[in-house]
């Protein structure tokens, strides 16, 4: 479950927020734990479940595994080693049933 989550919100979770970052080689940003995490990027979360709502998560999942996974970028919460992209996708189809 966390390696979807983070997939569907890398974008978030990696949003260039004021504070988050100090170097490029982060794995997290450094406000992951705490309260202000979420109220930074609030808008953007918003607008991330709306989209989910309109049945896009899967495509939103596809773009983010096929940008990283490669690659094997180390993020915090995912293991790319868990189960393929084709996997993730069918859990989060399911999802939507």
């Amino acid at each position: 479950m966390t390696t979807i989550w983070v997939l569907l919100n890398w974008d978030i979770i990696y949003a260039d927020i004021p504070g988050a970052f100090e170097t490029k080689y982060q794995a997290a940003p450094l406000d992951i734990v705490d309260d202000s995490f979420y109220h930074s990027r609030k808008e953007l979360f918003d607008k991330r479940l709306e989209e989910i709502r309109l049945g896009n998560a899967v495509e939103i999942l596809m773009k983010h595994d096929a940008e990283h996974r490669p690659r094997g970028t180390w993020a915090i919460g995912v293991s790319w080693d868990l189960c393929p992209s084709k996997d993730l996708a069918e859990i989060v189809e399911v999802g939507y049933i």
